[in-house]
C-alpha cells in the first residue's frame, strides 16, 4: 500500500498541476489570437503596399490639358492648335463660342445669361472667328 504524501507534497503537487494549466491555457489563448487574426485580416501585406504606393500619385489623362474655361462652363478641344487658339480670345468671346457649339444656346439665352444684347453677342462670336482665322 501506498505511503500518502505529506501536506508540503501535496501543496507542492497542486502548484505544479496549477501551474500547467496555467500555460496551457496561456498557449491556447495565443493560438486562439492568432488563428482570429488570420482569419480577419483585412489586406496582405502586398496589397497593403500597393496601397501605399498609389496614395501620392494622382493620376493624369491627356484631355485635362486641353479643356476651355469660361465663366463657369468648361469644355474639351481635342485639337491642340483650336485650343490655344481659344486661349489666346478674352473671356467673353471665348464664353460665347463655348456656349454657342458646345452648349447649344441661343443668341438670346446667350445674351440674357451674360446681361447682354444679342447683337453683341453676334459682334463678339465675329470678332472671336476673325481671331481664331488670324491664329491660324
Amino acid at each position: 500500500m501506498p505511503i500518502p504524501p505529506s501536506r508540503a507534497e501535496r501543496l507542492v503537487a497542486m502548484f505544479d498541476s496549477y501551474c500547467k494549466t496555467v500555460l496551457r491555457n496561456a498557449s491556447r489563448n495565443i493560438k486562439r489570437t492568432q488563428i482570429n487574426r488570420k482569419k480577419h485580416e483585412a489586406v496582405e501585406n502586398e496589397q497593403i503596399q500597393y496601397l501605399f504606393d498609389q496614395q501620392g500619385s494622382e493620376d493624369t489623362y491627356p484631355f485635362f490639358d486641353l479643356t476651355i474655361h469660361a465663366d463657369k462652363f468648361s469644355c474639351v478641344v481635342f485639337n491642340e492648335t483650336l485650343h490655344k487658339a481659344l486661349l489666346s480670345l478674352p473671356d467673353q468671346q471665348r464664353t460665347v463660342l463655348m456656349l454657342d457649339f458646345w452648349y447649344g444656346w441661343s443668341d438670346e439665352k446667350i445674351a440674357k445669361h451674360m446681361k447682354v444684347t444679342s447683337r453683341t453677342v453676334y459682334n463678339l462670336r465675329q470678332r472671336a472667328f476673325k481671331a481664331i482665322r488670324s491664329f491660324f
